[in-house]
């Protein structure tokens, strides 16, 4: 018999209950772990963005600033203010770095930002009418430096910035504003970024305070509204920080972002997200497998450990299986674990007295079998020698009397008379059959049990297919073999008999080379076979516990194979050679 593995093993036990938590532990370490890795190198790669953001806006807030000084410088030029405008012309152009730098044009406005002197091919194109700016209210307003958000030049359709400074008669007087117009395509604002190692996928830009975009690598963004971005969202409100957001399902974007303090504008350092963390992604698969290694390796040597244990004790089961058919077992191996090797050793013990006890019974089963069989030929050759003959002399005395006999009456009643001892000596010979056949001291039990099958179609019972067959080389039983065969295939044709309810039967004894098979097959209603032929005993049916135990004591094996409605096959191997 074989134990398999059950829910309810001590193998499935410590493996739902100790390797399965483990693995899922194990699992949910490593995936936190990637997690937490993930979400640390996020934060430090925001951290990164957010320091570089502060350092290039604070560099652009220097070089604008430097913008404004060189044209507050230009400002403190009384020509600006003069009511010629070829000397206002003179005095812009005296700054040959400021028509340089400031390539969208440079414009003098008076007081309320009409345009009054310009310089450059396109100064009509780029510079609006500044009166109706925010950027030109605000230097009124703040006597500061100004900045613009991005301007659409008309005509041209150029985005480009405008850097305002006051201009004052007497110091305090509020006279107009000098101008500057920075085209945003070309390549000067690039020179107030700081250049950075954002990495090969990262990149910075400026929005005006609008979110629009004044400065971008990709010269096409540049005006582009992007103030629905959640750094542009922040930086326009003059936060600094960073973040992680998601531009679509397959493409996520780090921010850096930080104001830049002198204009109001916001920059951000921006990259991708995937693309950022691919180099860890290496390190990642590593860790995880590592820990599945790592995980699995616990697992089998959990395995094997617990095997140490569930082994023996499942060996122990199989052999207590065994022990109670009443088969042979097999000694069990020590084990290393003490406890399991006590119990190995008290489940030895317990088989040697067992198999003691039962080796007892055994010889007292077959000394009572002997004295049985013994008692059954004493009365069996009584009744053959003396209860028979008797009978039959009897019998032989009323022959006489009927012979003399001439009333008519007493002759019916004669041969009644006769009749029954007739009857009553058939009976008596057939008790003295059952209880010793003499056919098979005579002849064998091969024709011992030919005759019990052919007695199976007779009488009460009968079964009207009930056949016998030989194979093999027959070999030499001893009378203790032979009887022991006879007495199975006697008691299982009468259990056919009286409860099978059977059509066909089939009694076959087959010669091996060391042994001799019994096999008897009906077609009856079969029976539940419970785990131990002990188990029918206890409910006072004792046919197949004494089939049971002729088999034993010829040293022999038996298996019934049986269920509800399928018949009934039943089985002994008595070994020839002992």
């Amino acid at each position: 018999m074989r134990i398999t593995f059950v829910p309810r093993s001590l193998l499935a036990h410590s493996l739902i209950w100790v390797a399965v938590p483990f693995g899922v532990l194990a699992v949910s370490l490593v995936l936190a772990g990637i997690i937490i890795y993930q979400q640390t190198v996020t934060a430090l790669l925001i951290d990164r963005d957010r320091q570089l953001a502060a350092l290039a806006g604070e560099s652009v807030s220097q070089g604008l600033q430097g913008y404004a000084a060189l044209l507050q410088t230009l400002a403190g030029n009384a020509g600006l203010l003069s009511d010629d405008a070829a000397a206002r012309s003179a005095a812009i152009e005296s700054s040959n770095r400021a028509v340089r730098l400031f390539n969208g044009g440079l414009a003098v406005t008076d007081e309320d930002g009409n345009l009054r002197t310009f310089v450059s091919s396109i100064a009509t194109a780029t510079l609006p009418a500044a009166g109706r700016q925010e950027f030109f209210r605000n230097v009124r307003a703040q006597a500061a430096p100004s900045f613009s958000g991005v301007i659409t030049a008309p005509g041209s359709g150029e985005p480009l910035i405008i850097i305002a400074v006051p201009l004052y008669r007497q110091k305090t007087q509020f006279a107009g504003a000098l101008l500057g117009a920075v085209q945003l395509r070309t390549p000067l604002l690039r020179n107030l970024i700081v250049s950075l190692n954002v990495g090969s996928n990262g990149y910075t830009y400026l929005v005006d305070s609008h979110g629009r975009i004044i400065y971008h690598p990709n010269a096409a963004l540049i005006g582009t509204d992007v103030s629905g971005r959640p750094s542009v969202a922040q930086v326009v409100l003059g936060h600094s920080g960073g973040t992680v957001w998601q531009a679509s399902p397959a493409e996520s974007y780090i921010d850096g972002y930080a104001p830049v303090r002198a204009s109001g504008w916001g920059l951000i350092v921006q990259e991708s997200w995937e693309k950022a963390v691919a180099p860890t992604q290496a390190h990642i698969l590593l860790l995880a497998g590592i820990a599945v290694f790592i995980a699995v390796a616990a697992m089998v040597v959990m395995w094997f450990g617990v095997r140490q244990i569930t082994s023996p004790v499942q060996s122990i089961a199989e052999q207590t299986a065994r022990l109670a058919e009443g088969e042979t077992i097999q000694p069990i191996r020590p084990s290393e674990v003490r406890e399991v090797d006590a119990l190995s050793r008290a489940f030895a013990r317990m088989a040697d007295q067992i198999a003691t006890y039962r080796a007892g019974l055994r010889r007292y089963v077959g000394a009572i079998t002997d004295s049985q069989e013994d008692e059954r030929l004493r009365i069996s050759r009584e009744l053959h020698d003396d209860t028979v003959q008797s009978l039959m002399a009897i019998g032989r005395r009323i022959e006489l009397y009927e012979s003399s006999e001439q009333d008519a009456a007493r002759l019916v009643e004669l041969q009644e008379l006769h009749d029954m001892v007739d009857e009553t000596v058939k009976g008596v010979r057939q008790i003295s059959r059952d209880l010793r056949p003499l056919i098979l001291d005579d002849l064998g039990i091969v024709p011992a049990l030919r005759t019990l099958v052919r007695s199976a179609r007779e009488g009460g019972g009968a079964v009207p297919q009930a056949r016998f067959q030989v194979s093999g080389a027959q070999a030499t039983l001893t009378p203790e073999q032979e009887l022991a065969l006879y007495r199975i295939t006697q008691e299982t044709l009468n259990n056919v008999r009286r409860h099978a309810r059977a059509s066909d039967v089939e009694v076959s004894l087959t010669y091996l080379p060391h042994a001799v098979s019994l096999d008897i097959t009906d077609n009856g209603a079969g029976f539940r076979m419970p785990a131990s032929i002990a188990e029918l005993a206890q409910s006072g049916h004792f046919g197949l516990m004494s089939i049971q135990e002729r088999a034993w004591a010829a040293g022999g094996d038996l298996a019934i194979d049986t269920q509800p409605g399928h018949g009934t096959h039943l089985s002994v191997i008595i070994p020839t050679e002992l």
